[in-house]
C-alpha cells in the first residue's frame, strides 16, 4: 500500500507518537463523556432541587466544573495537536529526504525520460499536499475516534441506565448511512486527485522550460503561444480542482443533515418514551459529539483520497529501481593508471530493442592516449564516454578500468577517477572559487589558479570585479557561454583525475582560446589518458588516435591521416573545410 511508508517513518517517532495519542484520548474522553455526563448529571442536580437553596459560593463552584473540563479538554487537545505536528513535520523531513535522496542515484536515463518540471512538482508541490494531509490526520485521526467512542459509551450508558435499548438499535440502523459518503465521494475524489497532480506537472514543466527558453520565446515573438498553451493547461487544473471540490465539500453538509436528523428523532423517541429533559440533553450532547467526531473522521478520509494522486507520484519516484547499481563489496581501484578497455560490448537506451544503440567489439585505450570521437550527429559519440562514468551500464559484454569491470566498482570510486566535462556545463550559484573548487575541495589557491590559467579563465576572471569571489548567478547566467565552458574545463583540470573527458567542451570558444587550451591539453595528456569528442577538426588534430563512429559502431580506428582514406571521414572533413 501507498500509505505503508508513512507508517513505517511514524513508528520511528513513536515518542512524540504515543504523547500525542495520550493527550487525544484526554480531550476525547472530555468531550464525548465529560461534557454529556456534566449536562445530566450537574445540572439536573441544580435545577431539578432548586429548593435546596444552595449558596452563591456554591453555585460558582459547580459552575466553575464546566470551564474546568473544556480547560482539560482544550489543553490536551493543543498536546495532541503539538507533539502530532512535531510527529508529521519530522515524518515530512524524512520523506523529501528520501525523495531528494533517490533522485541522487536514479540513472541518468531515468531523467532523459521524464522533464524537469514535473519532477519539481513532486519534490515541491506534492509534498506540500503530502505534508496537509499528514496534518489533517494528525488532527482528527488521534481525537476523534476517542470522542466518537466517548460519546458511544455514554450514549449505551444512558440507554442501559434509562432501559431505552431501543434507542441504540435506532442508532445501529442509521449507521450505514455514516459509511455511505466514505465509500461514493472518495472513490471520485481518488479519481480525480491522480489527473490534478499529472496536470500540475505538467503546468509546472512549461513553466519551467519558458524560463529556460526565454531569450527564445522573446527571439521567435513566442510569447502569445506560450501564454494560450500556459492557460489551456491552467485551465485543465482548474478544472480537475473544481471536480475534487465538487465531491469534498458534500461531506459536511450531509454530515450536519444526519446529525441534525438524529438529534430530531432522539427529541421525538425520548417524548415518545417519557424519558427526561436533562437526560434527553445529555443524550443530545453526546450525539453531536459522536456524529461530530463522525463527520470530522469523514472529512478526513476524504481528505487523503484527495491527496492520493500526491502520495502515489512521490511513491512512484522512491520505489524506481536503481538499474546502476554498487557492487555488493566494491573493488578498489588503488592508484588508478587510466587504462580502458571494451569486450563484445553491446548498450541499449531500450532493452527490447533488436538492435543496439551502440556495440563495440574490441577495443583497447592505454593510459597517456589521447583520443577523439568524430561522427555524424546520434552515431555513438556521447554514449561511448557516458557509459564510462556508469551514467549508463552495457546489457552485454563489459568495460574494464585498469583491468576491472566498471561494474565491480563502487560509482563513487570510479567517477573520482574520471573527470567529464559535457557541451553545456553548470555551474552552481556561488563564487567562482566555489564552483572551481568543487572539483577538488582540498586544492590550494595556487593549484586552482594554475588549473584556471590552463583552461585560458585566469584572465577573464580577474577583470571581474571580485575576481575568484565573484558571484555566478543561478545557471551562471551573468557569464557568456565561452566562459562558462573555460570555467567547466579548469574545474576538471583541478579534478586531476587520471581519465578526462570532453565532449565538445569547447564549442563555445573563439578560434584563439581554443588554441591556447589546445597546447595546455596536449601537456595534460601526457599524465591521463584523454577523450575528446569534438566536430572542429583543429581540436581533432591534437589526438594521435581517432575513432570514427557510424550508426552506433566504431567504423575505424586510427591516426588522422589513415581516416581521410575513409568516405564518411573525408566528407566530414571536407564540409568543415568548406564551411
Amino acid at each position: 500500500m501507498v500509505f505503508q511508508r508513512y507508517k513505517a517513518l511514524a513508528r520511528r517517532q513513536w515518542r512524540l507518537l504515543l504523547v500525542g495519542i495520550a493527550s487525544g484520548l484526554v480531550a476525547g474522553i472530555a468531550s464525548g463523556f465529560g461534557v454529556p455526563f456534566f449536562v445530566q448529571h450537574v445540572f439536573r442536580r441544580i435545577f431539578e432541587q432548586s429548593e435546596a437553596g444552595y449558596s452563591l459560593l456554591y453555585l460558582f463552584g459547580i459552575a466553575s466544573l464546566l470551564p474546568l473540563v473544556f480547560l482539560v479538554r482544550g489543553l490536551a487537545s493543543y498536546a495532541n495537536q503539538y507533539f502530532l505536528h512535531w510527529t508529521t513535520q519530522n515524518i515530512l523531513l524524512d520523506v523529501r529526504k528520501q525523495l531528494f535522496d533517490k533522485l541522487q542515484v536514479l540513472p541518468i536515463a531515468y531523467f532523459e525520460r521524464r522533464q524537469s518540471g514535473d519532477l519539481m512538482a513532486k519534490l515541491v508541490g506534492d509534498t506540500l499536499q503530502v505534508q496537509q494531509a499528514l496534518q489533517v490526520v494528525a488532527r482528527d485521526a488521534f481525537v476523534q475516534p476517542f470522542t466518537f467512542l466517548a460519546g458511544l459509551g455514554y450514549l449505551l450508558y444512558l440507554s442501559v441506565t434509562q432501559q431505552q435499548i431501543g434507542f441504540i438499535l435506532l442508532l445501529i440502523a442509521l449507521a450505514p448511512l455514516m459509511v455511505w459518503p466514505i465509500r461514493y465521494i472518495g472513490k471520485h475524489l481518488r479519481r480525480r486527485s491522480a489527473e490534478l497532480q499529472h496536470t500540475l506537472g505538467e503546468l509546472t514543466d512549461i513553466m519551467a522550460e519558458n524560463l529556460r527558453g526565454v531569450v527564445e520565446v522573446r527571439s521567435f515573438n513566442l510569447q502569445e503561444r506560450e501564454e494560450n498553451r500556459f492557460l489551456r493547461k491552467l485551465k485543465a487544473y482548474n478544472r480537475f480542482a473544481m471536480k475534487i471540490a465538487k465531491y469534498y465539500h458534500l461531506t459536511q453538509p450531509f454530515m450536519e443533515l444526519l446529525a441534525v436528523t438524529m438529534v430530531s428523532l432522539a427529541f421525538v423517541y425520548s417524548y415518545r418514551e417519557g424519558v427526561g429533559f436533562s437526560s434527553f440533553a445529555a443524550m443530545g450532547a453526546a450525539l453531536f459529539f459522536t456524529v461530530d467526531a463522525v463527520k470530522r473522521l469523514v472529512k478526513m478520509l476524504n481528505g487523503l483520497q484527495r491527496t492520493s494522486g500526491s502520495f502515489e507520484r512521490i511513491e512512484t519516484v522512491l520505489t524506481e529501481e536503481e538499474t546502476v547499481r554498487d557492487p555488493a563489496s566494491g573493488r578498489s581501484l588503488g592508484a588508478a593508471r587510466g587504462d580502458l578497455e571494451f569486450r563484445d560490448m553491446e548498450f541499449r537506451y531500450n532493452e527490447d530493442s533488436p538492435e543496439p544503440d551502440l556495440a563495440v567489439d574490441r577495443l583497447t585505450i592505454p593510459h597517456g592516449t589521447t583520443v577523439a570521437l568524430v561522427g555524424p550527429s546520434g552515431s555513438g559519440k556521447s554514449t561511448f564516454v557516458k557509459l564510462l562514468p556508469r551514467f549508463y551500464d552495457p546489457q552485454k559484454g563489459g568495460i574494464l578500468f585498469d583491468g576491472i569491470d566498471l561494474r565491480e566498482l563502487r560509482k563513487a570510486d570510479l567517477r573520482r577517477r574520471i573527470a567529464f566535462v559535457p557541451q553545456a556545463p553548470v555551474l552552481f550559484n556561488g563564487t567562482i572559487r566555489d564552483n572551481l573548487l568543487l572539483a577538488h575541495p582540498e586544492a590550494g589557491e595556487e593549484a586552482m589558479r594554475k588549473a584556471a590559467d590552463k583552461a585560458n579563465a585566469a584572465e577573464f576572471i580577474e577583470r571581474l570585479s571580485d575576481g575568484y569571489d565573484t558571484l555566478v548567478g543561478e545557471n551562471a547566467i551573468r557569464l557568456s557561454g565561452g566562459q562558462r565552458q573555460r570555467l567547466a574545463l579548469a574545474r576538471a583540470i583541478l579534478k586531476d583525475a587520471p581519465i578526462l573527458i570532453l565532449d565538445e567542451a569547447t564549442s563555445a570558444l573563439d578560434a584563439e582560446s581554443e588554441a591556447r587550451i589546445q597546447d595546455a591539453l596536449r601537456e595534460i595528456a601526457r599524465t591521463r589518458t584523454l577523450l575528446l569528442i569534438a566536430h572542429r577538426f583543429a581540436t581533432i588534430r591534437i589526438a594521435e588516435r581517432l575513432l570514427l563512429f557510424d550508426n552506433g559502431r566504431i567504423r575505424r580506428d586510427g591516426p588522422f591521416d589513415e581516416l581521410l582514406q575513409d568516405d564518411l571521414f573525408r566528407r566530414l572533413h571536407e564540409n568543415q573545410v568548406m564551411g
